[in-house]
């Protein structure tokens, strides 16, 4: 099972030689795209070879560093859950880096961008491929600190630095208060390893407060990794300040991050111990209501089109708390169907807004006016992404949003309304950005030209939405419902890597 270990360390390895790789090839940024490429497309293949892996055995599959068994070593516990969203990391990681290539044309640094988006997928996937506490946090450190240096790759902009600065910040917060988590378990049962975590809190009754503080602690920093209400407030500053490409990742991936560790804790460590959990779910769930509400509305109030898309993922990251604390086999089955959908969806509409910026220079609506009549791809693509975020049938969001409604109305009927009014709202948000890039007028100074590498990524990634909606029913059957199943089974998990 060495493809367990290898997975994360080959994008690390990657990231580690291209600056020598660089000066060794002189800077040329062609073999640098392909060397991005091939180390993306690597890890790629391991990561397919791991879900396979996953989906044919029924126990988790289980990596040893050094071979030391857990609880003493550091282990990687990888079951259906973290492999199949580790797949769908690595599969637009792959895309967006052929995106990157072309986006960045005019752009000095490009080997120290495709080191740091090497750092950020290796640290990516080990958050997902990780069985112990402690390298969750080591792995989160990595994702954010590449992510920080990201948004700031416009490093003579000074909203760029600012908004770097501000991301890390917050960040900061989180990962300290993750880190005290991690002191109250570890003074508390003596490890941090997940299984034998989970063991112990199962039989450890007489540990209510410092469990309750410790889930407190980690729940909030999650929180604020998933830019969840009120700590959200990086997420808009960053997005306009960062490439198009890395607000792929942004609102794509690095926030499921949050959402990924807050279900391994809840169904995983603490599965059944409503006596810890039953409380936080209700707060979970409202936190996540008030988020959809003010990421919808604040849509509606902006003329910067990513800061639009960024309260656009406030929503989506709200929904998606709901689902969570609801604490059902339904709710983490929609959970897991939506972070994938919306990963895949909102990847898009930032690639395909970021080729709108790419050619105008501009951010602001007004003067993406009538761009899409002149670039009927890159327009095309757009429209799948905002109709399928909004949840039109058959494209792929639908079909999770449908699942969260479900799922949302056996909890409360005015829960299940967030989704239909929310909804409802981002769609006069969206309609009023294709509305101007269809009919409005086109500036005439702008020489417009369609870049066919740029466009036909986002077109994939259409596609991938049409084809998703239309095998909704399958996809459910065979690869969400075995990972929700075997993700709420913690005595697998435990008996999976404990000897």
């Amino acid at each position: 099972m060495d493809v367990v270990g290898l997975t994360p360390i080959i994008p690390l390895v990657f990231a580690f030689a291209l600056p020598l790789f660089s000066v060794v090839v002189g800077g040329n940024r062609k073999i640098i795209q392909a060397y991005a490429l091939l180390g993306t497309g690597l890890t790629l293949i391991s990561t397919f070879k791991l879900f396979q892996l996953t989906y044919s055995s029924s126990l988790p599959i289980v990596y040893t560093f050094g071979k030391w068994r857990a609880p003493i070593g550091i282990v990687y516990e990888v079951d259906r859950l973290s492999s199949l969203i580790a797949l769908v990391t690595a599969v637009l990681m792959f895309l967006i880096a052929i995106y990157s290539y072309r986006y960045l044309e005019r752009e000095k640094g490009l080997e120290w961008y495709y080191t740091l988006y090497l750092g950020l997928e290796s640290g990516l996937l080990g958050v997902l491929l990780t069985g112990d506490a402690f390298n969750l946090f080591v792995m989160i450190e990595v994702t954010s600190i590449a992510a920080y240096a990201l948004v700031m790759f416009y490093r003579d902009r000074k909203d760029s630095v600012l908004a770097g600065l501000k991301y890390a910040l917050i960040g900061a917060v989180g990962t300290t208060m993750y880190f005290l988590a991690l002191g109250v378990f570890y003074g508390t049962f003596g490890t941090v390893n997940f299984a034998d975590l989970s063991e112990k809190l199962h039989s450890s009754g007489n540990v209510v407060l410092a469990s309750s503080v410790a889930l407190v602690l980690a729940t909030w920093a999650f929180l604020i990794k998933a830019t969840i209400f009120p700590n959200h407030f990086w997420l808009p500053e960053a997005h306009p300040a960062a490439p198009s490409p890395i607000s792929a990742i942004l609102s794509g991936l690095v926030v499921n991050v949050g959402v990924y560790a807050m279900i391994r804790f809840l169904y995983t460590l603490y599965s059944g111990l409503s006596w810890i959990i039953g409380w936080l779910s209700f707060a979970i769930i409202i936190l996540g209501a008030i988020s959809s509400i003010f990421g919808a509305l604040m849509m509606n109030t902006q003329r910067d089109v990513k800061r639009l898309v960024a309260y656009s993922t406030i929503m989506h990251m709200g929904y998606l708390l709901m689902a969570v604390g609801v604490g059902t086999q339904l709710g983490l089955q929609a959970a897991l169907f939506h972070l994938i959908n919306h990963a895949i969806a909102k990847a898009l509409l930032f690639l395909a807004v970021g080729v709108f910026i790419h050619v105008a220079g501009s951010r602001n609506i007004d003067d993406l006016a009538g761009l899409g009549r002149k670039m009927p791809i890159t327009t095309f693509s757009l429209a799948i992404a905002t109709l399928s975020l909004v949840g039109i049938p058959p494209l792929n969001v639908f079909f999770s949003k449908l699942l969260l409604f479900n799922a949302l109305l056996e909890k409360s009927f005015f829960l299940a309304l967030v989704i239909a009014v929310t909804s409802v709202i981002a769609l006069v948000a969206y309609m009023r950005v294709l509305y101007t890039l269809w009919l409005g007028k086109p500036r005439e100074d702008l020489d417009v030209k369609e870049s066919i590498s740029m466009s036909m990524i986002c077109l994939i990634l259409a596609l991938i939405c049409i084809a998703i909606g239309l095998i909704a029913p399958i996809v459910l059957e065979k690869l969400i419902n075995p990972a929700v199943i075997q993700a709420m089974d913690y005595e697998t998990y435990v008996r999976a890597a404990l000897p």
